[in-house]
């Protein structure tokens, strides 16, 4: 299958910026011994980050909206065993056509014998202002059941380490319709906007979100109020791992069954080691 490899590094190249900007943070602390420096200096780096992403909204929506909307290669269907007896059966029809028009004296039109299917074209299931009421009714509800469910969290964090939970299930549950979208897609050949769903998602935590809540606790919203890009360092360093295999998958604008397996192993790896990562009392798991 292929895709859009100029929109695929360009998403690829924002993450890696992003990850840029946690593990220098990180880095800060760890090797400079500055905890309270790193606060301005997080805030800082949130508000530059924040215009990146805008210069990102404008780059994808209005400058270079020809370049997102060019469609990509589609990958050769493979032939079918009722698309085989279509096949012959046009065949015998064409030559019997023809026997029958070279005994009649005349000539045989194959444009009426071979007719291709045109591709449906998708139309708009809702309006504008009818996918806004519904995304925002379904903000609504999905916020009131994240609340929820990060308060439950707490009796299962007794057993199970904190790494695994944020790194592996929460983002389980809540991207669940995301995948399902990414997969659907994928297996419809439509691999640029299942590269949109996947990296769009992260894109819009790490330069909108992660920055967004920076700036609020600046401004004494939320807890903690000094909340800083500085993580824990396995943590930063999955999301490094994690980038530059996507990039090395994703550099040839094509994707094949294989590099499939190696991002599931991947993340299989990182499941493992978070489920082992030593948490406050001990070893999980």
């Amino acid at each position: 299958q292929y895709f859009n490899l100029t929109v695929a590094q360009t998403a690829s190249s924002l993450l890696a910026l992003a990850i840029g900007s946690l593990i220098i943070p990180t880095a800060f602390v760890q090797f400079g011994d500055r905890d309270q420096a790193v606060v301005p200096a997080s805030r800082g780096t949130a508000v530059m980050l924040l215009f990146v992403y805008l210069c990102y909204l404008i780059f994808q929506l209005k400058t270079h909206v020809d370049m997102y909307n060019e469609p990509s290669q589609k990958s050769p269907k493979k032939p079918s065993g009722k698309k085989e007896a279509g096949d012959m059966m046009r065949g015998l029809a064409t030559i019997g056509a023809g026997t029958g028009a070279a005994a009649a004296g005349g000539q045989i039109n194959r444009e009426n014998l071979i007719r291709e299917e045109p591709e449906e074209e998708e139309t708009p299931q809702l309006s504008i202002i009818g996918a806004v009421i519904t995304l925002a009714i379904s903000t609504v509800f999905i916020a009131l059941c994240a609340e929820y469910m990060v308060s439950a969290i707490g009796d299962v964090a007794d057993s199970v380490s904190p790494e695994f939970i944020g790194l592996i299930l929460l983002p389980i549950v809540g991207n669940a319709a995301e995948h399902a979208t990414a997969v659907t897609v994928a297996i419809k050949d439509k691999m640029d906007l299942a590269i949109g769903v996947a990296v769009g998602s992260s894109l819009q935590i790490s330069l909108l979100v992660l920055p967004v809540m920076v700036l609020l606790s600046w401004f004494g919203v939320g807890q903690p109020a000094d909340l800083t890009l500085s993580f824990d360092g396995f943590q930063v360093a999955v999301l490094f791992i994690s980038i530059v295999v996507v990039n090395y998958v994703i550099m040839d604008g094509k994707s094949h069954w294989l590099e499939g397996i190696m991002l599931m192993v991947a993340y299989l790896i990182i499941a493992v080691m978070a489920w082992f990562y030593p948490a406050e009392d001990g070893v999980a798991g």
